[in-house]
C-alpha cells in the first residue's frame, strides 16, 4: 500500500525550510553585524533544521527567540511561515507583511515572492470584528481582547484568527462589560459592547472593598437570622401552650371529687401533655439557640461547640470551649 503524499502546502514550507538552512549555512556573522548576532544565527540555524524535519512549534519558538535577538528579514520570514504553519494566522500576516517592507537584498530576493503569495492567502484566510462601544465616546477607555490589551480604538478592524474570542472594556464611572463573539474564515463580523454608568451605591460599594466587586451573599447576612427567630419563637410557643395545659390540669384535679374519679383521669392527661409541650418547647428553644449563637460566632467550630442537649428532666444548649 502505497504512502499517501503529503499536502502541497506541507512540501512548500519543507522546501522553504530547506532553502533557508542553506541560506543560513552559507550566510557569514559578519554580515550580520556584531555583538549577540552569533547567538540569533544559532538558534535560526536550529529552526530552520525543526522546520526541515516538520517540526513546526519548536521552529517557531527558535525562530522568535532568534528575532528577538537580531531583527533579520530573513528570520522575519521563516519566523511567518512557522506561524502559518502552526495555525497563528494574523501573527503570520504581520510577519511576512514586515518582511515585504524591508529592501529586498540578494539572499532575501527569493522569498520576496513567496511571501506575498502568502499574504494574499492569509488574507482571505483570517477573520476581521469591529468594535462598536457604547457610548460612543468615553474618557480612559480600555480594551482587552483575550485578555491582551488592545491598542486599537472602536470603529477600527481587527484581523483575528478564526475561532471564538472575548473582548472585555473598562472606563473610569462606568461598570466593566464583556462581549464574546466568533469569527469565521474570511468573515466580518460587528460587535457591540455598552457600558452601563456605575450608579453611586456601586461606587460606594467598590470603593469600600478596595475596588472589588460587593461579594454575593453579603446583604443576605440579617435574613440568615431569620430561621434562629423563627425557631426560637416557635419553641417559647410550645413552651407556653405547655405551661397554660399544666395549669389547667392542676385546677382540674384540685377542683376533682376523687383522685380516681373521671376528671382526675383528664386532669392527669392534662398534665402529662403540659409537661411533653413543655419539654419540646424547651429543646426547640434550644435549638433556635443553638442556630443563632453559630450564625453569629462561625469561629466556634474551630475554637470551640455549642451542642444543644434534650433529656427528661429538660433541655438547653452546652458551650464548650
Amino acid at each position: 500500500m502505497s504512502a499517501r503524499p503529503a499536502p502541497r502546502s506541507a512540501r512548500l514550507g519543507v522546501a522553504l525550510a530547506a532553502a533557508l538552512l542553506m541560506a543560513a549555512a552559507t550566510l557569514p556573522a559578519s554580515a550580520q553585524g556584531a555583538g549577540d548576532v552569533e547567538s540569533a544565527r544559532v538558534l535560526f540555524v536550529q529552526g530552520a533544521k525543526l522546520a526541515k524535519q516538520g517540526r513546526w512549534e519548536e521552529a517557531r519558538a527558535l525562530y522568535a527567540r532568534s528575532l528577538q535577538i537580531k531583527a533579520a528579514p530573513l528570520t522575519r520570514y521563516s519566523l511567518g511561515v512557522a506561524q502559518k504553519e502552526t495555525g497563528h494566522l494574523v501573527e503570520a500576516l504581520a510577519s511576512f507583511r514586515a518582511f515585504l517592507v524591508e529592501p529586498p537584498t540578494p539572499t532575501t530576493s527569493p522569498y520576496v515572492v513567496p511571501a506575498r503569495e502568502a499574504v494574499a492567502a492569509l488574507e482571505g484566510r483570517i477573520g476581521r470584528a469591529t468594535i462598536a462601544v457604547r457610548p460612543a465616546e468615553i474618557g480612559g477607555l480600555t480594551l482587552t481582547m483575550d485578555g491582551r490589551p488592545l491598542s486599537a480604538a472602536p470603529g477600527q478592524v481587527l484581523e483575528l484568527d478564526p475561532g471564538a474570542h472575548e473582548i472585555a472594556a473598562s472606563a473610569p464611572g462606568f461598570r466593566a462589560a464583556v462581549a464574546r463573539f466568533t469569527v469565521g474564515a474570511g468573515s466580518s463580523v460587528e460587535v457591540p459592547i455598552a457600558l452601563a454608568r456605575a450608579t453611586t451605591e456601586t461606587r460606594q460599594a467598590s470603593a469600600a472593598g478596595g475596588g472589588l466587586p460587593p461579594v454575593a451573599g453579603a446583604a443576605d447576612a440579617s435574613s440568615s437570622r431569620t430561621l434562629p427567630l423563627v425557631v426560637l419563637g416557635a419553641g417559647g410557643a410550645l413552651f407556653a401552650g405547655g405551661a397554660i395545659l399544666g395549669l389547667s390540669g392542676l385546677k382540674q384535679a384540685g377542683d376533682a371529687r376523687s383522685s380516681t374519679g373521671a376528671d382526675a383521669g383528664a386532669a392527669r392527661a392534662k398534665g402529662i401533655a403540659g409537661d411533653v409541650l413543655g419539654v419540646a418547647g424547651v429543646a426547640t428553644v434550644g435549638v433556635g439557640l443553638y442556630l443563632l449563637l453559630k450564625e453569629r460566632a462561625p469561629s466556634t467550630t474551630k475554637a470551640g461547640s455549642v451542642t444543644p442537649w434534650l433529656s427528661a428532666s429538660g433541655a438547653g444548649v452546652e458551650v464548650r470551649l
